[in-house]
Parts: structure tokens; sequence; C-alpha cells
């Protein structure tokens, strides 16, 4: 599954220096419109392949309450 490019790669310095941001003008994002629909698609695709692993697994542990 595709990674979100939105978010850039954290550092030390850029988590330092947003300590003393009072603004918000370090934080810039690459967004777009599509961007909103693609990054929920892909969120529930993830809980489709949670849930799949899950059920398959429901019954293996040997754990019973």
């Amino acid at each position: 599954m595709k990674a979100s490019n939105i978010f850039r790669k954290p550092s030390f310095l850029k988590g330092f220096a947003r300590t003393f941001d009072l603004f918000g003008t370090l934080d810039q994002y690459k967004y777009s419109y599509n961007s909103d629909s693609a990054l929920i698609k892909r969120d529930w695709q993830v809980v489709g392949l949670d849930l799949r692993a899950s059920l398959k697994n429901y019954g293996k542990s040997s754990y019973r309450s």
C-alpha cells in the first residue's frame, strides 16, 4: 500500500524549532483537494486488512474465556 507523502520526515532540529514556533510558520504541507479522499480510502483499506487478519486468526489462540 502506498504511504502518504503529505508529511515531511521529522528531524531533531525541526522538532526543537517547533517548540518556539508560536504561529505555526514552520509546518508546510503538500496538500491537494484530492488527497483527503485518497487518504480516507487508504485508511479504510487498512481497516479492512486488519479485520481480514483478525477473522482469519479468530479461534486459533489457546486462551478461551
